[in-house]
């Protein structure tokens, strides 16, 4: 199975997401902070970063750029309440890999978790 950092503020959302793809046989990080995911991507090593697109102090996006500079090839998915036009644009143009817009269900977010990690595998 696959190495995923979950990136968001609010506990319950990296609770719930944790549980859940630790029950399918991941194995799961979490950081509640653009800084403090940065310092995960590196001791962690993960495959594949969940990624909240609103969080106080460095944003969704300025995190997603960071870890784009320093991985290019690292799979993004990123995670909002809101997703507008403008803010799904700058999360795609920035390299997301695929953005969800909550509330998620852990069908679809598992759906989508499996189509990249495949896909990603298959190259």
């Amino acid at each position: 199975m696959a190495r995923i950092l979950i990136v968001d503020d609010e506990e319950s959302i990296r609770d719930i997401f944790s549980a859940f793809l630790t029950k399918l046989g991941h194995e799961v990080a979490e950081a509640e902070s653009g800084p403090l995911a940065l310092v995960q991507l590196e001791l962690f090593r993960p495959q594949m970063v969940l990624l909240d697109v609103r969080m106080p102090g460095m944003d969704g996006i300025e995190v997603l750029k960071k870890i784009k500079e320093l991985h290019p090839e690292m799979l993004v998915i990123m995670v909002t309440a809101d997703m507008d036009d403008v803010t799904g644009k700058a999360a795609v143009e920035s390299g997301a890999t695929d953005y969800l817009t909550k509330p998620i269900s852990l069908e679809q977010l598992n759906t989508h978790l499996t189509v990249h990690l495949f896909l990603e595998s298959d190259e």
